[in-house]
């Protein structure tokens, strides 16, 4: 079982009358010890998953699990200072 998993994860947004859509089915898994890098191109949602998984931010739909809640989020927040 993976440690953490995103699965057909999406996250939208709605600027006025325009839907946007700023991750679109995401699908991932991390096991413990792994170390990951997420890369992509400038408003590609890079930030937008990791403030999911910091627990600052919701999906719109889909599916997250991990194994340990506490650990996880502590381990993402200051993951995310530095970026």
């Amino acid at each position: 079982m993976a440690y953490i998993e995103m699965r057909h994860c999406y996250k939208r947004y709605t600027a006025g009358e325009v839907e946007v859509i700023a991750n679109n089915d995401i699908n991932f898994e991390i096991n413990k010890g792994e170390l990951v890098i997420i890369l992509g191109a400038s408003g590609a949602g890079k930030s937008t998953i990791l403030n999911i998984l910091g627990g600052m931010d919701t999906v719109s739909e889909g599916v997250i699990h991990h194994q340990s809640e506490r650990h996880f989020r502590d381990v993402c927040r200051s993951l995310y200072i530095f970026k």
